[in-house]
């Protein structure tokens, strides 16, 4: 028996839900049976579509926090070293302007409105 699917034909069913019913060797010629009342033909972008909606705004806000936190987290990394060499006094001139360059990204970042997402732009890093 073979299974090879010739062809998907997808449906909407009366709950909204999407129906995928694989056309094969075996069932191309009753496959229309399988199709239950009140489905109707839908593409499969529009398949796809309903399966993967796009996310909310909600989603796209807490996205957007989760990325800027995790940016916050990436500054104290790259930056841990180079406040104890300040607190510590041994500090280098170029090492100073890379801590302050970080330190000007984080002031920049902090700022970032993520009420705004997916509409708004990061920062670039030092």
């Amino acid at each position: 028996m073979q299974t090879e699917v010739i062809e998907q034909k997808f449906f909407k069913d009366m709950d909204g839900k999407v129906r995928c019913l694989d056309i094969m060797p075996m069932n191309k010629d009753s496959w229309k049976a399988e199709v239950s009342v009140g489905w109707v033909p839908i593409s499969k972008n529009e398949a796809d579509k309903i399966t993967n909606p796009p996310p909310t705004k909600a989603q796209l806000i807490e996205q957007a926090e989760a990325q800027k936190q995790y940016l916050i987290a990436e500054v104290n990394v790259e930056t841990q070293m180079l406040q104890t060499k300040l607190a510590l006094k041994r500090i280098k001139a170029d090492e100073l302007e890379l801590l302050n360059a970080w330190l000007d990204y984080l002031d920049l970042l902090e700022a970032v409105d993520t009420s705004l997402a997916p509409d708004m732009d990061w920062p670039q890093k030092p």
